[in-house]
C-alpha cells in the first residue's frame, strides 16, 4: 500500500514525492544523480550517502523498485512506438491541448483521472479511479476538522509509524512542515498497489469505502493526510474478509505493506471494528446506492463503468454474511481481542461466500 510514484523525471523530484526531500544533497554527494540509477541503489550506498533511519533507507528501497523507466529511445528511422498501460492526463490542462472532460460533481473533486490499462481485470481501474475520487473528496474535508477532531484519532496516525513519518526539521524549532492532501492518481496508485497483491474481488472496494464512510458517519472520524492510508487499510481487510471465507490473514497485509507490522495492523483492525460499533453489515439496497453513484460519477468522466449490479441472490448473501460477522465480532470484543481470520467459519455459522 505505498502510493509510490513511478515516474520522475529527476531525482530531487522523486525525494519530493516520497517526502524525503532531506535527502537532496546527501543523494547529490553521493552520485545518484540520474533517475536511471535509482532501481539499482542498495542500502550500504543509502547509508554511505547519509540515510540514518532504517525506516527511511527502507521506503527509499522500495519505492525505487516501483520506478517504470522508460525503454532506450529507438534508433533512427525505427518505427518502435512506446506503449503505456498507464496513461495520467489532467483534465484542465486545456492550453496545452490535453483532453477536457464535463465538470464532475457528485463528489466535489478537484481533478480527474483518465486511465488506460491493460491490467488483468479491465474493469477494476475504472471501479479504483472512482473510490480515488471520493476518498480524495473526504481527505479535503477532514483536513478541514478542528484540532481537537484531528488529534482524538492518534492510533489512525502515519506519525505513528517511522516509514511514514516525515523526518524532523535541520534546525532546531523550525517549524514541520505540513504534508498535503494527496492528489487523486495518488491515492489510484495506492489502491491498485493493493490490489495487485492481494486480488481480492472488485466488490470489496466498494464495501470498503461502504466501511469508510460508516467510520465517519458513527464516529465522526476525519480522514486526514495522516490518517488515509491506514484507515483504507482497515476497511479493506474487512471488507474481503466479510466477502470472503477464504479471504487473506492480517498477516499477508503486513508482508506487503511492510511499513505496517502485524500488530499494528491488528491494532488497527480493531479500532476499527470499535468505532463502527462492529457493523459490518452492508445491506442490498446500500450497496447498490454505493454502486450507482460510482458508476453515475464515471459515466461523466464519459468513461465505461462495466463492473454489473450485485445479482439479489449475491447481494443477499452478502448481506447475510455482514449480519453473521456482526454478530461475531460483538461476542468477540468481550473476549481477549482475536483478529476476524481467528474466527472459526464453521462455528460462526456464516453463509457460504457469494457467488459472482
Amino acid at each position: 500500500m505505498n502510493g509510490f510514484p513511478t515516474t520522475a523525471s529527476s531525482v530531487g523530484e522523486w525525494l519530493d514525492a516520497l517526502n524525503m526531500t532531506r535527502y537532496r544533497e546527501h543523494f547529490e554527494k553521493a552520485s545518484i544523480v540520474d533517475v536511471a540509477q535509482l532501481p539499482e541503489v542498495t542500502e550500504e550506498q543509502l547509508k554511505t550517502a547519509g540515510v540514518t533511519l532504517f525506516g527511511h533507507r527502507k521506503r527509499l528501497l522500495q519505492a525505487s523498485k516501483e520506478l517504470q523507466l522508460p525503454p532506450p529511445a529507438p534508433a533512427a528511422g525505427s518505427s518502435a512506438a512506446v506503449d503505456m498501460d498507464v496513461t495520467m492526463e489532467d483534465a484542465g490542462d486545456e492550453k496545452s491541448g490535453a483532453a477536457s472532460s464535463q465538470e464532475r460533481k457528485p463528489f466535489n473533486s478537484t481533478s480527474s483521472i483518465y486511465v488506460q490499462s491493460t491490467i488483468t481485470k479491465p474493469d477494476i481501474d475504472e471501479i479504483i479511479f472512482c473510490v480515488a475520487v471520493v476518498i480524495h473528496d473526504r481527505i479535503v474535508q477532514g483536513e478541514q476538522s478542528g484540532p481537537e477532531e484531528r488529534s482524538r484519532f492518534s492510533f489512525f496516525s502515519e506519525e505513528n509509524t517511522p516509514m511514514y513519518a516525515d523526518p524532523a526539521p535541520h534546525d532546531e524549532g523550525a517549524k514541520k512542515k505540513k504534508r498535503e492532501v494527496p492528489n487523486e492518481e495518488t491515492i489510484f496508485h495506492t489502491l491498485r498497489s493493493v490490489y495487485e497483491c492481494a486480488r481480492f474481488p472488485s466488490e470489496c472496494l466498494i464495501v470498503s469505502l461502504v466501511y469508510m464512510e460508516r467510520l465517519i458517519a458513527v464516529s465522526e472520524v476525519p480522514i486526514l493526510v495522516t490518517s488515509w492510508r491506514p484507515i483504507l487499510l482497515a476497511a479493506l481487510i474487512l471488507a474481503q474478509k466479510v466477502w470472503d471465507d477464504r479471504s487473506l490473514h492480517n498477516i499477508d497485509f503486513s508482508i506487503f505493506c511492510p511499513m505496517f507490522t502485524l500488530k499494528e495492523i491488528n491494532h488497527l483492525e480493531k479500532k476499527f471494528l470499535e468505532l463502527i460499533d462492529y457493523d459490518v453489515s452492508v445491506n442490498s439496497s446500500l450497496y447498490a446506492s454505493y454502486y450507482f453513484q460510482l458508476r453515475t460519477l464515471c459515466q461523466r468522466e464519459n468513461r465505461e463503468f462495466t463492473l454489473k449490479p450485485m445479482e439479489p441472490s449475491v447481494a443477499a448473501a452478502l448481506e447475510a454474511r455482514g449480519i453473521a460477522y456482526t454478530g461475531q465480532f460483538k461476542t468477540a470484543s468481550k473476549k481477549p481481542w482475536q483478529s476476524a481470520n481467528d474466527i472459526d467459519i464453521n462455528k460462526a455459522n456464516l453463509p457460504p461466500k457469494p457467488l459472482i
